[in-house]
C-alpha cells in the first residue's frame, strides 16, 4: 500500500510600542513585568493589529514519527512539531540587550496566541515528560516562535477497493477555531513547510511523497 501525506492550512471564511526607551538596565523579571505583566498594558485577550490588518502566522511541521495507518477505523497516528511563527509589535522591545528571549512555557498564558486547531483531529496528546514539550521565543522586533509537540490521530478517508495495492492520499487540517481572514491568515513557511525525520518508514505502507496546500 503506498501512501501520500498532504498537509492543507484553512483560514475561516505597526502599531509599535510606545518608545521605551533603556534609562537603566532591568532585572529580567522587572523587564518581563514590564513587557508583558500587569503593569504593561498588554492584553493577551486581543490579537495584534487590532481593528488594523490581519496578523499573518507561519506555521512548519516537522514529523518526529508515525504510529498506526488503521484501515479498519480509516485514521493515522503521528508525532509532529508543530511551529507557528508571527508578529506582535507589543512585544518589541529595546530596554534588554539580548535579540531574543527563550521564556519558560508557562510565559504563553500571558501573551496572545492563533486559535489554531486539526479540523480533522479525531484524538491528541500533548507530551509534558520531563517538562512541558514547549518552546516561546520572542525577538526584539515582537517576532514570536511558538513551538509544540505533539501527538495526534487525524481521519483519512480510505478507498479500499484495490487493496493491498492501492494508493491513500491523507491529509492534515489546519484551521482557526474563531477568526476569519479578516483577522488571522495562516500561511506555510516557505522554506520546508513540511519535514520529516531523516529514515522515517511506515510498516507495510510506503511513504510517497508529502506536500502543502493552501487554501
Amino acid at each position: 500500500m503506498n501512501l501520500h501525506m498532504r498537509m492543507t492550512a484553512f483560514c475561516k471564511d505597526h502599531d509599535s510600542r510606545s518608545g521605551k526607551q533603556p534609562s537603566q538596565t532591568l532585572s529580567p523579571s522587572d523587564f518581563l513585568d514590564k513587557l508583558m505583566g500587569r503593569t504593561s498594558g498588554y492584553d493577551a485577550r486581543i490579537r495584534p493589529n487590532f481593528k488594523g490588518p490581519p496578523v499573518n502566522v507561519t506555521c512548519n511541521i516537522f514529523i518526529n514519527s508515525f504510529g498506526s495507518v488503521t484501515e479498519t477505523t480509516m485514521d493515522y497516528r503521528v508525532n509532529i512539531f508543530l511551529r507557528q511563527q508571527w508578529n506582535d509589535s507589543r512585544l518589541a522591545y529595546s530596554e534588554y540587550p539580548d535579540d531574543s528571549l527563550d521564556l519558560d512555557p508557562s510565559m504563553l498564558d500571558s501573551i496572545w496566541k492563533p486559535d489554531l486547531f486539526f479540523a480533522n483531529e479525531k484524538g491528541a496528546n500533548f507530551h509534558d515528560v520531563t517538562t512541558d514539550n514547549k518552546l516561546l521565543r520572542i525577538s526584539k522586533n515582537g517576532k514570536v516562535l511558538y513551538s509544540i509537540r505533539l501527538t495526534l490521530t487525524l481521519s483519512c478517508p480510505m478507498d479500499l477497493k484495490n487493496f493491498p495495492m492501492d494508493v491513500q492520499t491523507c491529509t492534515m487540517q489546519l484551521e482557526s477555531f474563531g477568526y476569519t481572514m479578516n483577522d488571522l491568515i495562516f500561511e506555510w513557511l516557505s522554506d520546508g513547510p513540511v519535514q520529516v525525520a531523516e529514515g522515517l518508514t511506515l510498516p507495510q505502507f510506503i511513504l510517497k511523497e508529502e506536500k502543502e496546500l493552501g487554501y
